[in-house]
């Protein structure tokens, strides 16, 4: 059985794809979002909580419910992009992307050839392909077609890049990253400043006229925080209770 990205195929059809995004991975919330008919989750390895071992327990429940298993990687180095990959992960977001030679390195370490020269390769991979290695190629050109490279646009560098980081062949989506675009401003802990968001805003326009996207335009999520914090909130508000968190 072959683990398409379902991300990839609903922007193939003009939808957008719809997942569950987690800090800390739960095998059953990603049953759980399977069985409801999200097309996605998301692992936080940058500022979650969360082992390579675990990953690729969650990426064997994903793989087997149909659901693609996304994740933002702890940093940019070659053996943390291809540790998880190889894990199953189907997304990688990626911290910090500033130049175009990071992003060049992206590719090269993401991608097996002819896009790249990713280390080949894992078990995972193989069974995330139909799991028959007797024609490798197909392996790895089912696994290109299917992987996704996000790097996060979240600095004053970045932007000031961004026309040479578009060039790069091989990355076709970016996010955001409002309180280090902020930070890297001279705005920390204001992401809501005119100045910085208007910036934000300049590269997302520059990312569109390239013919490439921001991930938002193809997807969406919901966390498992922000939805038991809010529910949690409404409860307690219901019977006279103050909140001990506040989270914006």
């Amino acid at each position: 059985m072959q683990s398409p990205n379902r991300i990839i195929e609903r922007a193939r059809n003009g939808e957008k794809a719809l997942g569950l995004a987690m800090q800390y991975p739960a095998e059953q919330w990603v049953e759980i979002a399977a069985r409801m008919g999200f097309d996605f989750v998301s692992f936080d390895g940058q500022h979650g909580v969360v082992t390579h071992q675990q990953i690729e327990t969650m990426c064997r429940i994903a793989d087997g419910y149909g659901i693609t298993p996304t994740m933002r990687v702890p940093d940019q180095d070659e053996s943390t992009l291809f540790l998880f990959l190889d894990r199953g992960i189907r997304m990688a977001i990626v911290p910090n992307l500033r130049t175009a030679e990071e992003a060049e390195r992206m590719v090269k370490h993401c991608f097996y050839g002819p896009v790249g020269l990713r280390s080949a390769t894992s078990q995972r991979v193989i069974f995330g392909s139909g799991a028959d290695n007797s024609d490798l190629k197909h392996v790895y050109n089912f696994t290109n077609e299917n992987t996704l490279i996000v790097p996060q646009l979240e600095s004053k560098e970045a932007f000031d890049n961004l026309d040479e980081i578009l060039e790069v062949d091989g990355i076709d989506y970016f996010a955001g990253g409002p309180q280090d675009i902020a930070q890297s401003m001279g705005f920390h802990g204001d992401p809501g400043h005119p100045e910085p968001q208007a910036a934000f805003a300049a590269a997302c326009e520059k990312v569109r006229a390239a013919g490439k996207h921001m991930i938002s335009d193809v997807s969406e999520s919901i966390d498992v925080f922000d939805v038991v914090y809010g529910a949690g909130k409404e409860l307690l508000a219901k019977h006279g209770r103050e909140c001990g968190l506040n989270i914006v």
